[in-house]
């Protein structure tokens, strides 16, 4: 089952997305109207839960509105889901440029079909530090970090996201609801994998980003999560000094 959960589109947008999943056979879910600016830079936790509500699947795969799978995707990951035990997974994520989005979607789903991105135009998302070998667990799927937890594409039993108690929905907008939901997921005792394999591709549409609402998230959600668990701040302080953020400001 496919959920497809709108947060705050237009009503040209909303209809154009209902009528999809009508053709396709899709669960379309909107969210109510943000009740404050900061909810209607996004609503990103909200919109997890109300799809996550709405399956009753062994396994979930939460996935970006700007992200598109490889073909053999949703098979790879649920072999690997039913091979190990107590895991969340991320599979590998690129960038497909705007430059190469103009050429039609049509041809962007069709390169992503054959696996034919070119290389110029892809770039991978999360590059470990030379030194980081992470431990083999099977086959293609690698022992990762909680701290690059990505939400773009992630996989995770449904039995465990209710155990943690869901998306936190105290995140709006930009930043931290996703390293908020594994470290929850790490501390329930799951380990992060990270599939290398090739059929475990996922695709970023890359697009205009509002940054300057990213920042004003980004400090609000860091506070917020820090004060939660306080222990986070050093494994955040370089990600947020990228920002101008200093963590300290939160402790």
């Amino acid at each position: 089952m496919v959920v497809v959960v709108d947060d705050n589109s237009n009503p040209w947008q909303g209809g154009r997305l209902s009528c999809l999943c009508k053709k396709h056979g899709v669960r379309y879910k909107t969210l109510s109207a943000p009740r404050h600016q900061l909810e209607a830079l996004g609503r990103r936790s909200h919109a997890r839960n109300i799809g996550t509500k709405c399956l009753d699947t062994d396994i979930i795969l939460y996935l970006d509105g700007d992200m598109l799978l490889g073909p053999g995707y949703i098979e790879e990951i649920k072999h690997y889901h039913a091979a190990l035990q107590r895991i969340y997974i991320r599979g590998q994520r690129y960038s497909i440029s705007a430059a190469q989005q103009t050429k039609g979607m049509e041809l962007c789903l069709a390169d992503v079909k054959k696996q034919q991105i070119p290389r110029e135009t892809v770039c991978s998302y999360i590059t470990p530090p030379p030194d980081f070998v992470g431990t083999k667990a099977y086959q293609a799927a690698y022992c990762d970090k909680w701290e690059w937890c990505a939400s773009n594409n992630l996989s995770v039993r449904n039995e465990y996201v209710s155990q943690i108690g869901y998306w936190d929905e105290n995140f709006v907008g930009w930043g931290e609801e996703d390293i908020d939901f594994s470290f929850r997921l790490y501390g329930l005792g799951l380990t992060p994998i990270h599939l290398v394999s090739g059929n475990a591709a996922s695709y970023h549409l890359e697009h205009h980003v509002n940054h300057e609402g990213n920042i004003l998230t980004l400090k609000k959600n860091g506070s917020y999560l820090i004060s939660k668990f306080p222990e986070l701040a050093e494994y955040r302080r370089e990600a947020y000094a990228r920002y101008g953020i200093n963590i300290d400001d939160f402790l």
